[in-house]
Formats: C-alpha cells, structure tokens, sequence
C-alpha cells in the first residue's frame, strides 16, 4: 500500500528504503493555488468535526485514496478512481480493525504502514488524546483487513490526530512522530524489530514546537534521498524544514512556508478550515506537479493544485507581453495584478530555494528571467522610477534581482553576472560584487554614500553578519509600503543625507565622540544581523552573556533566570522590589515602578548608551546599540568602560568586552573604528591576549596596554597602562 511515483512514498521510502523519485516533471513544489473543497458526487466533503487528511493507495489498485479522521473516532475512506481531469473519490467507507469502528470520541489520525512485521500495511490510528494504536494487517494488498487486537503506545497528552509514522534515524525501523495542541513535536524512537515495535520514551523533535495544533508530515519533500519535515500549524500556515544533516543523523534548516501561487505571500488556510491544517501531498490532477489536500477543524476537505516554475515563468513571460510599456501604471491600480507580478516572482523564489528544482529546469528557468531583464530594461534595470506614477517598480525589480540572486549558490560569478545584467554601477556594483549586498533604494544616494557604505561594510568581519538588502524606504515611497519585497536577510536604514552629525557617547565620556548619522545607523542595523541572528549560531556563549550582562547590570534585586536569554525572573523580581518597599505590589503601579527604579539615579551609567529599562524590555536593541558607539570610536568606548569602573559604574567595560569578542571571531586582534562626520573611516588592529577560559585578558596597541581579569563570565579587576 503505497503512494504512487509522483510523491515519496512513506511505506517504501519510510520503511523499507526502497526509494522511489518523482520523474523530471512531477515535482514538488512551494505554491499552490487557492483552495477548493474536495467534492465526492457532486457533494463537498464535510464531516461535521475535527479532519484529518492522508492519502494512500489502500487496496493497491494504482490510484490514491483519500483517508480521513474525525472528531469522533471514526475512520473513512474515500476510494480513488482515474478521469480525464485526475483522480475522483467516490462515497467513503468506514475503515474497520475487526469489529472495531470507532477509535474514543474526539479528534483521531490515521496512516498506513509496514511497522509490524507483514508484507501489507497495517493500520495506525492516533487517538483518545494521547495513544497510538497499531492494528496488523491480517488480509492481502487487494483486501485489507485489520486486526482488532492491536498495539498500544501512550505518546504526548492532546496529541490527538497529530502524528506520522517515519524511520527517521534510518536505522530501517518506522518510529513514531507526534505533534499535539499545545506545540510541541516528540519523536518516539523504534527500539524493537521490524516484526515487533518497542519505543522509547519521547524527546523532543529538534527542539521544534509551534503553538498550536502542530501537524508532522515525514515525507522527502526535495527528493534528495533524506527525509524532511512538513509542519501544519494552527494558524493556517505550513511549514517545510528540509534536512540539511544525512538519512542517521538529520539537521534540520530553518523553516520556509508553502505560498499562495495566485497572490503570493505565505499560504494560510485558516480562513477555509478554522484552524488545526493537516497537510499531504500527491498529484491529483495528473499534471505532473504535487497538489496539496487538507482537512481542519470546521472538518471540511480541501484540496490546493500545485503550480510548478515552468508555469510560474509563462505566466510572467504572458504578463509581460500584455503589457509591455505600462505595466508599472497599471499595478499602481490594480491590487489584483499587482498581487499577481509579485505573486510569481516570489513563487519562482520560493521554488529555487527549497531545492525543489531540478538542474535542468533550474538552469533554464534562470536564463529565461535574465533575458526578461534584458527585453524589460525598464522594468528590471537599475533606475530611478517615478513614485508617482509607478510606485511599484523600485520593489518589483528588487524582487526579479532577489530571485536571481538567490537562485545558485552565492559566488562571485553569479554577482557580477546580476551586477551587469542589472546596470548596477559605483558603490551600488561594489557592493553587490564584493559584499553579496543588494543596496535597494530608487538610486537615490549619492555615489559618495555608497562607497562610504561599501568602505564601512568592508571593514566588517564578514563572518558575523548576514544581510542580503538594505532598504530605505523612506526614498522608495508609500508603494514600498503596500508591496515589499522578500529576501533571505535584510535590513532597513534611515532615509537621509552623509554630514549630518551626532555624539554618540554620553556627557560622561573622556570626550565628544561624533559620527555621521546615516553611516552609524548602517552600523547599528548590521549590528542588528550580528549577535541576535548570526551570533546565536556562531557565539552562543556572547549571546547567552548579552543577558547575563544586563542582569548584572540591574543590580542584586533583578533576577533573570538560569538560562538568561529568557529574561527576567518576573515573579522572583516583584517579590525582591516588593521586599525593599519599593513596589507596593499593585499590579496596576508595577510597570511605573519597574521603569522608574531602573531609570533612576543608581542605573544611570549602566548602559554605554541609552535607558537600561528600554534594553531589559527590548533585549534585541541591547547589542546593536553598542554599534553605536564601536563603530564611532572604539578607543573611546573603552575609554569610557574604565573611566566607570573606576567611578564604580562596572557594566559598561562588559558591554564594550562583547562587541569587541564579538567581532574578534575569538582570534588573538579586533578592529578598532573611528568614523567621522561624511563616513570617513579609520580602522587599526588592536592584539588581544585571551586567559584559559578564551575571555579576552588584555587589549594592546601603540602606546597603551588594558590587562583584564574575571569573576565567572564578568570583568573583576583592571590594570590601566598608558590611558
């Protein structure tokens, strides 16, 4: 019993690793268009109840069938028959383990598989809120029966219906992965043999849990020969985390969402079914391409066509040549097909991302777009576009650069081929070329601004940030606004000229630090990508003592808990506040008094820069606002950390630490910075020693030495020479 070439089939695949592969032409895809109830004799499908949705061929006669769960226990199949258009289901039948038909009262799963030693599939039913039942199959590929002894495994309480069954350590024995209302996702292992399943106790499936009604599907969905995850979740969205690890061990990346092909934007189909999306995958339609089928809570069944590329691309190619000349006036007042320009680009994004395309297909689809951009100059080429009347343009050509950008791999080839392509010149080109930095912005900065921007950018470790655009949307207009673009990374900075100047140090400082506005904004939204994006993944360690930072910061009276990036310990907090007499315990006074104790006096100097209050309530502004002052004038800033730690004020040389660790991708020498009014920059390598522990023991340069010593993970003692 299993599915038929054009998806991954979960019993051959899943269980006896007998792969099977999509042929070029029926491949899986990220959109879909919109969704439409599944009719069964002219009758839309509707159960009254909570569905589930699965489809496998269960008499083995070569066509899908449609197999449900309500919200009452019961089990049916709808049986698949071919026709001109596809695959048509006829009246359901109840699915039955012996004499048993029903599986509890509330909300129930199913999926067929070869986990108990026969030949044939057996029948696996989620139920009861937290158990799994498998009933062996006692019949032939032709007629199933199943056995109404079954066995039973408790698994996560409110599981409910949420669950497939996968080898997922590919060590050839189908285990068990459970979603539940709650969020989380649990992975049973398969500890016994393929004639006798044993699981262990549950652990979580790769830390992933996505309040509510998490709903695992197993599948290969970029047919690479590993298996991957699809998550439906409450809100009506689906989630695809491909494995990026091997068959025994998988990693999974991090999650991309199917879209609508129509519109664009994340497919979400709460609207149609009121929560709880329980997606599968097979092509229904035989048109060579994976459609999409899912039930919900109103228990009604919808089934989504898939749109492969190819299509994507001649829908646009058709777009274009109706409207050849005016296409940016005419988005500027129709929603519609405004949607729909965008809608395909980002389709054709999504789709060469997820790896879902094959090379061929890839390498054509590529070349076609590239010469979209060279016939539609005016469209596609760097320019600058008049707001007022094609206030959509700025966007839709950043997305044609995105697509292509994001289409290989990165390298430098495939920079200055988009480079020429699209007309970028000046800093726009260096930018692009040398940095992977698509500058978006109608071509309004001035040139020096983007060199000083590619100069600044340059002077980076380019390790430790990860931006793909940078936007003004102040130059890019209220058309930006309505439809965006979507990249990988991104980040926006201020819409204003070089030479406006700012102090970025307090009065307290050895000395007036002055920079340029709009470079050190650059600065701070890059330092935004750094620590809280990138840094969670390359220096864990600085990201976990961010927090501890600002803890210690706050005094004895401010706990956080022992994993500090989850904040404040709000109710050991309270009660410490409460115990001074300094909160009257009134929850309607709390938030005045939380933002007056850590703006009053005591907390004044404990932040380089800015209220401490405000860096406790949004902890990621706490690290890119140290940017502020790194990139202005390293030197003063430390300056500024011993200047306090002598007055007493010991947060700040902390705070200074972390950036400069940070940036110093633990080597033995960091860059110091020094930028002016207009972006002019200085840059000077200081050495760093490090202690046992990799802590930075001491700073040196020309003239002067700063030796540091530690008390767990916090600056105890300095000694000064030379400043």
């Amino acid at each position: 019993m299993s599915k038929v070439s054009f998806t991954i089939s979960v019993l051959a695949v899943i269980l006896t690793s007998r792969f099977t592969f999509a042929k070029p032409t029926d491949i899986l895809t990220m959109s879909f268009r919109q969704a439409e109830q599944i009719k069964v004799e002219n009758k839309v499908v509707e159960l009254g109840s909570h569905v589930t949705t699965r489809l496998f061929d269960l008499n083995e006669d070569g066509v899908l069938d449609l197999l449900t769960g309500d919200g009452r226990g019961n089990l049916l199949a709808y049986g698949g028959t071919n026709s001109d258009t596809g695959v048509k289901f006829r009246a359901p039948i109840n699915l039955r383990a012996g004499s048993k038909s029903r599986w509890g009262n509330s909300y129930t799963g199913v999926v067929l598989a070869e986990i108990a030693g026969n030949k044939a599939a057996d029948l696996v039913v989620a139920h009861s809120s937290n158990k799994i039942s498998i009933h062996t199959c006692t019949g032939n590929d032709r007629l199933p029966i199943f056995s109404e002894q079954s066995i039973d495994i408790k698994v996560q309480d409110n599981c409910q219906g949420r669950f497939d069954v996968a080898d997922w350590n590919g060590d050839g024995l189908a285990d068990l992965i459970t979603g539940s209302f709650g969020g989380p996702v649990i992975w049973y292992p398969n500890i016994g043999t393929k004639q006798k399943p044993v699981f262990s106790t549950g652990r979580s499936f790769h830390e992933i849990s996505r309040a509510y009604n998490s709903q695992p599907r197993i599948i290969d969905f970029n047919q690479d020969g590993k298996l991957d995850l699809v998550l439906g979740v409450n809100w009506g969205t689906i989630e695809v985390y491909l494995n990026t690890g091997t068959t025994s061990k998988p990693q999974l990346a991090r999650p991309t969402t199917l879209r609508w092909a129509d519109r664009g934007g994340a497919l979400n189909l709460r609207s149609f079914n009121g929560d709880d999306t329980t997606p599968d995958f097979a092509d229904l339609n035989d048109d060579g391409v994976v459609d999409l089928v899912s039930g919900g809570k109103n228990g009604k069944v919808f089934i989504m066509t898939g749109v492969g590329i190819t299509d994507h691309l001649s829908e646009l190619k058709n777009l274009l040549q109706e409207y050849p000349e005016q296409l940016g006036v005419k988005i500027a007042n129709d929603q519609d097909l405004r949607g729909q320009c965008f809608g395909l680009l980002s389709s054709m994004q999504a789709a060469l991302n997820s790896r879902l395309v094959p090379d061929g297909y890839r390498a054509q689809t590529v070349k076609d777009l590239r010469l979209l951009v060279a016939q539609y100059p005016h469209y596609f080429k760097r320019q600058t576009w008049d707001l007022k009347k094609t206030p959509h343009l700025p966007a839709l050509a950043a997305q044609m650069w995105i697509v292509l950008f994001e289409a290989y791999p990165d390298s430098l080839e495939n920079r200055r081929k988009l480079a020429e392509l699209a007309g970028f010149d000046d800093g726009y080109k260096t930018l692009l070329e040398n940095l992977g930095v698509l500058f978006i912005d109608n071509n309004t900065a001035t040139t020096e601004q983007t060199v000083k921007m590619a100069t600044l950018l340059a002077e980076m470790p380019r390790a430790v940030w990860d931006v793909e655009t940078i936007t003004v949307r102040g130059w890019l207009g209220d058309g930006f606004k309505q439809q965006g673009i979507s990249s990988r990374t991104g980040v926006n900075i201020f819409s204003l000229p070089l030479g406006r100047p700012e102090n970025s140090f307090p009065a307290d400082a050895p000395r007036k630090g002055v920079t340029d506005v709009f470079m050190i904004c650059l600065a701070h939204e890059i330092a935004h990508n750094m620590l809280d994006t990138v840094g969670r993944q390359l220096r864990p360690e600085l990201f976990e003592l961010k927090y501890e930072q600002l803890e210690f910061a706050a005094g004895e009276l401010v706990e956080f808990h022992p994993q500090k990036s989850r904040g404040v310990n709000w109710e050991v907090t309270k009660s410490n506040l409460r115990r001074e007499g300094i909160w009257d315990g009134q929850d309607a006074s709390w938030q005045q008094t939380w933002k007056d104790y850590l703006e009053s006096e005591p907390f004044s100097r404990a932040h380089v820069r800015g209220s401490l209050h405000f860096f406790i309530q949004s902890p990621q502004e706490a690290f890119a606002t140290l940017a502020n002052q790194y990139f202005t004038d390293s030197q003063l800033m430390l300056e500024l950390g011993i200047g306090r730690w002598q007055d007493g004020h010991k947060s700040s040389i902390n705070q200074f630490l972390l950036i400069a660790d940070y940036l110093s991708q633990k080597k033995n020498s960091v860059r110091f910075y020094q930028m002016g009014v207009g972006g002019n920059l200085k840059v000077e390598e200081v050495i760093l020693k490090r202690n046992k522990q990799g802590q930075i023991s001491a700073l040196e340069a020309d003239g002067w030495t700063v030796q540091l010593e530690y008390d767990g993970n916090l600056v105890s003692r300095i000694k000064v020479r030379g400043i």
